[in-house]
């Protein structure tokens, strides 16, 4: 009896596929529910992940303007809960100094831990409680970074460009850009760049070309830098033009010259020192050639009417800004009136610019040969291209300048 019953059941099939699927489906949905609630849980993870890190940001900009403990967990949440962070089924705490990593004690870190106990789903059959879920983030406030490249450009690409074969060694000073573009700063092609830290309101695009030495990465959403040099007055424009502008003769012709307006242009072919004072050049250009060598401290070369700035390749050129008054520290000013023109700074291997070039509606670009560092030379343009070797330097204290301080940066660190 037992055995036709048996020879019966296997015989009929529809019977046995429908005892499989019996058997199998609890296992098969059990599998689809476990794979889910596992990803609802790593997609909640991922969500708190952002929540720290954008709670530590917010808490670590806020140290700009208040340290009271209360400020910086009031901030922190705000932050996570635009993010999605649930209050109900979870925790925030904010730890300012950072307590644990790297950072811990660091009086400038803030450290945030974010924490939800998830109710279980499928998993409630096999397990009771609720699945706790946390994920933490460390910002630190980065004070006092002197500046040396400074691109004022609000929306533009590539607003700090190093290009082609450029090699800068930038000594103790980084670079910044106010573009809030993507590439807001950029490294392309066989570019080197050695810099303490590279920060943009945007984001930063670099190649393996990119050394820095304090920075870990370039910082990205940096708050913008205001113009140094907003409150620099324009230079009188209103004096006679002086009677001679081309300084040129056979070689061995050397020429001392003074400050004043040079109308059309100054164009220096020989050796020139130049006398202390503040130079405007009224249209043309500001032009060193080749077999220019320019000697001059305290001086400041305002640039308007359309005037540019050309120096060649091979010149020679070591000139200084003066170190007191409204110009100090102000070697080349451009008339922020100006339509966005080009000047081309060059130079030889020895050639030093001591002091800040500015031109906060122009592009400069430097392509020389120049690997001179240290010293104090600034560059403050609405945009900045590096082609040649560019050695650039912040002692600019010891001169009686003012640094450019690139300060209180918040980056994410941990």
């Amino acid at each position: 009896m037992i055995k036709a019953l048996t020879r019966a059941f296997v015989s009929n099939r529809k019977g046995t596929i429908a005892t499989f699927t019996a058997l199998v489906m609890p296992v098969v949905i059990g599998g689809f529910g476990l794979g889910a609630e596992a990803s609802y849980w790593y997609f909640t993870e991922r969500k708190l992940q952002n929540s720290a890190d954008v709670a530590a940001y917010a808490a670590a900009a806020q140290l700009r303007i208040s340290r009271e403990q209360s400020d910086l967990d009031s901030v922190a949440l705000a932050a996570a809960v635009s993010t999605g962070y649930r209050t109900s089924i979870g925790t925030l705490t904010t730890s300012w100094p950072a307590t644990s990593g790297s950072y811990a004690g660091d009086t400038n870190a803030v450290e945030i831990t974010v924490r939800e106990d998830v109710p279980r789903l499928f998993t409630a059959l096999f397990s009771s409680g609720d699945v706790p879920i946390s994920s933490r983030a460390v910002a630190t406030l980065k004070r006092s970074f002197p500046t040396c490249i400074l691109a004022l450009d609000k929306s533009a690409s590539g607003a700090v460009t190093f290009t082609g074969s450029s090699s800068a060694t930038l000594e103790s000073c980084n670079v910044h850009s106010n573009s809030t573009a993507n590439d807001a700063v950029t490294v392309i092609g066989s570019g080197v760049v050695s810099t303490p830290c590279i920060s943009a309101v945007g984001e930063v695009s670099y190649t393996s070309g990119l050394t820095m030495d304090t920075c870990v990465a370039p910082i990205e959403y940096a708050d913008a830098v205001d113009d140094p040099f907003a409150g620099v007055p324009d230079p009188s424009t209103s004096d006679p033009c002086e009677p001679t502008n081309t300084f040129a003769g056979p070689p061995g012709t050397a020429y001392t010259i003074d400050a004043g307006r040079y109308c059309g242009g100054l164009s220096i072919k020989r050796n020139v020192t130049m006398n202390p004072g503040v130079y405007v050049v009224d249209g043309g250009s500001f032009t060193i050639e080749s077999s220019g060598e320019v000697f001059g401290a305290g001086i400041t070369l305002y640039l308007t009417n359309g005037a540019t700035v050309s120096i060649a390749g091979t010149a020679d050129v070591d000139i200084s800004a003066p170190t007191t008054g409204d110009y100090a520290g102000v070697l080349f000013f451009v008339d922020r009136s100006e339509p966005n023109a080009t000047h081309i700074f060059n130079g030889a291997s020895g050639s030093r610019l001591d002091g800040a070039i500015y031109a906060a509606s122009g592009h400069v670009v430097v392509a020389g040969t120049s690997t001179v560092g240290g010293g104090c030379t600034q560059i403050v343009a609405n945009t900045v291209e590096i082609t040649g070797d560019a050695g650039l330097g912040s002692d600019c204290a010891a001169r009686g300048y003012s640094d450019i301080m690139n300060e209180q940066l918040v980056q994410l660190v941990e």
